[in-house]
């Protein structure tokens, strides 16, 4: 099964859905996906722990899962960020409000559970969620534990603030030295309130130290999935954070998958240096032709001597002829080539400009892609070569010579064109005809090598 897929099972039917996207925001991840009738459904999860998936055809506004949608850190389905929550070979059991209760009762603290009752308000009655966090109120509060109980009042004030009973409590004289530690944002509450933390840390990540608490936060929780997300939302603000989420990749991810991040960067914040410099050395050791060329092309990157020579390795067991769309990206290669091996780069510029004609790319375009190499002494002999058939395209009177380069870069077709005319033009002359004697030769063309090479023959008697 493909990665972006999950299935569902609701009651005894199995539902096959394809990942949309998935949207880290607070304790939640939210994974947005589509059955094979475009139905939309979510599935939820608190913290890594998984609860239930829905389905919906409207979000109610001022929920948590518009504000996940909204403010959340959205994670396309091909992220390696989204396998790190959801399996391909897993069924995901659609559960009840209730029964998601019962597993989480033995998972989360009762603070915790009013929290994640929040998640719901777009698929179960409101009033069902405010009744359910409004007895673990009760509950703390017929136990005497103030602070707990304050706690859970918290919670319903983000919910329902307007609510009497919501309005009534939060200013009860019980609980004002509780408030007064909100008020005040007090450290204690970094320990004390980690869900208030989290959404205090969160709502201002842009500040470097709000950011860094945030990540200690959730360190301290285990939950590096959401600690990558926010350091690749904070790159944008702080490129600084980099090599400490360099190190998360390579803890966590394997190479291809780190790959794959670092990519997504590379497009959300591009030119990073930094960035751009980890993913080429990350090509060279998966031994990605392909990618490397493209990253060499689009970004202004150079190869060091140790990558140079690995480079050319790779490039003699890169099949140009399938990958031919690549072939005019390795210019940007030769000036780096020529100053380590500069026997080996007339080697291969011999065999790129080969390639290229093979390929339909015209004289002039080459020409204009070998400028850079004109100071480059070792690569002017090719270089006059190819200024030198641009020159005699198109004059019928130098057909002879042209053909001789075109025979030179193994383009026999272009080759067999410029002797036939010169043989038409100066029918008495024996060269040309000993030039189509020899490249049908080495065609293993015989009947057409024998007919010329006899042709030839009968030329030099008649002289």
């Amino acid at each position: 099964m493909q990665t972006n897929q999950l299935v569902i099972l609701d009651h005894h039917k199995t539902i096959r859905l394809t990942v949309e996207r998935m949207a880290i925001y607070l304790q939640s991840k939210i994974i947005e996906a589509y059955d094979q009738d475009q139905q939309v459904y979510y599935v939820f999860f608190y913290k890594d722990h998984y609860l239930t998936a829905a389905k919906t055809t409207k979000l109610i506004r001022h929920s948590h899962i518009e504000y996940a949608f909204k403010k959340g850190i959205i994670i396309p389905a091909n992220h390696p960020l989204v396998e790190t929550v959801i399996s391909s070979n897993q069924i995901y059991k659609k559960r009840t409000f209730q029964q998601v209760i019962d597993k989480m009762e033995k998972i989360l603290t009762p603070h915790e559970l009013a929290n994640l009752a929040t998640l719901f308000v777009s698929f179960i009655p409101k009033k069902k969620i405010f009744t359910y966090i409004q007895n673990l109120y009760y509950e703390h509060r017929r136990n005497g534990q103030m602070f707990l109980s304050y706690r859970i009042i918290r919670i319903l004030m983000d919910f329902t603030p307007t609510h009497s009973f919501v309005k009534e409590l939060s200013n009860h004289l019980d609980f004002i030295k509780y408030a007064k530690l909100y008020q005040q944002q007090a450290d204690i509450l970094f320990s004390k309130d980690p869900i208030f933390a989290e959404k205090l840390l969160y709502s201002t990540i842009e500040e470097k130290d709000h950011f860094h608490r945030l990540s200690a936060l959730l360190e301290q929780q285990s939950r590096w999935t959401d600690i990558i997300a926010i350091h690749i939302r904070y790159i944008s603000i702080n490129q600084k954070s980099l090599p400490t989420l360099l190190l998360l990749l390579e803890e966590h991810f394997q190479d291809d998958q780190m790959v794959q991040v670092l990519e997504a960067l590379n497009e959300q914040v591009p030119n990073i240096t930094e960035v751009q410099q980890t993913l080429l050395k990350k090509y060279f050791y998966l031994r990605d032709t392909e990618k490397i060329l493209n990253l060499l092309s689009s970004q202004n990157l150079t190869l060091n001597e140790m990558q140079t020579m690995e480079f050319i390795k790779l490039l003699e067991e890169f099949n140009f002829e399938v990958h031919h769309d690549h072939l005019e990206k390795l210019h940007l290669f030769f000036i780096p080539f020529f100053k380590i091996n500069p026997k080996e780069a007339v080697d291969f510029l011999q065999k790129w400009v080969i390639q290229l004609l093979t390929n339909g790319y015209d004289i002039s375009t080459i020409k204009i892609m070998l400028q850079s190499l004109r100071k480059v002494k070792e690569a002017v002999p090719i270089l006059m070569k190819i200024e030198k058939m641009h020159s005699l395209t198109d004059d019928p009177d130098q057909q002879l010579l042209l053909g001789q380069l075109y025979y030179q870069f193994k383009q026999y077709e272009q080759a067999i064109e410029c002797f036939s005319w010169e043989m038409e033009l100066k029918n008495v002359d024996p060269k040309p005809v000993q030039w189509l004697s020899k490249i049908y030769n080495e065609l293993g063309m015989k009947q057409e090598y024998l007919a010329y090479q006899q042709l030839c023959i009968d030329m030099q008697k008649r002289a």
